[in-house]
């Protein structure tokens, strides 16, 4: 189990930005809403961020949340 005050610092520490998602008819979301990195393309849904968290990435997942890293620190 998670320390949930330690795990909102995580997030507050990163900075991730947050937004409700919308289904549309050629969309469905795989969450209620999605977490990003400032300057990243990659969303990660709320479990994600919580395996992402806790080390307990599957391959696609740690290489997704690995491009996140690399785009957020791209210049501007």
């Amino acid at each position: 189990m998670i320390n949930t005050e330690e795990f909102l610092d995580w997030i507050v520490r990163l900075d991730l930005k947050h937004y409700q998602t919308e289904s549309f008819p050629d969309y469905t979301p795989t969450g209620p809403s999605h977490f990003y990195i400032n300057r990243s393309l990659e969303r990660f849904t709320s479990e994600q961020l919580i395996k992402i968290y806790s080390n307990k990435m599957d391959d696609e997942l740690c290489e997704r949340w690995n491009d996140a890293i690399a785009q957020s620190k791209r210049p501007r």
